[in-house]
């Protein structure tokens, strides 16, 4: 748990085992606890257009909003100032009868060090 809790940014299974010291656990010892922590509450599984799912903290009131890097696969949290979705929340409400609870924002484009190359080339 102290491993999420610590990164800015959601960690593949693979890179949350690297972090744990040796003797490290089985993979599947890994993928069982995330499981358990998911189902508890305690983190939060995280969808990212790729082959494996990533995972962070479950934190009461603060969340964060991931921009990836379609280029590199960069990935950079943040924290919103105003995250004000109260609108749409109302027309899921209205529309769809769902009491949202919770949201998460994923933002695609290119990093600076990415646009920057890609600049530099031309």
């Amino acid at each position: 748990m102290r491993i999420l809790a610590e990164s800015p940014i959601p960690l593949s299974p693979r890179e949350i085992r690297e972090r744990i010291p040796d003797p490290k656990p089985d993979a599947s010892t890994v993928y069982r606890n995330l499981s358990l922590m998911v189902s508890l509450g305690l983190a939060r599984s995280v969808a990212l257009h790729e082959r494996s799912r990533r995972y962070e903290a479950a934190t009461d009131g603060l969340h964060r909003h991931r921009v990836v890097c379609r280029r590199c696969g960069r990935i950079e949290s943040f924290q919103p100032k105003n995250c004000d979705l109260s609108r749409i929340e109302k027309d899921i409400r209205g529309t769809l009868g769902f009491d949202v609870t919770d949201h998460s924002l994923e933002f695609f484009g290119a990093c600076a060090d990415c646009e920057g190359n890609r600049r530099g080339r031309r």
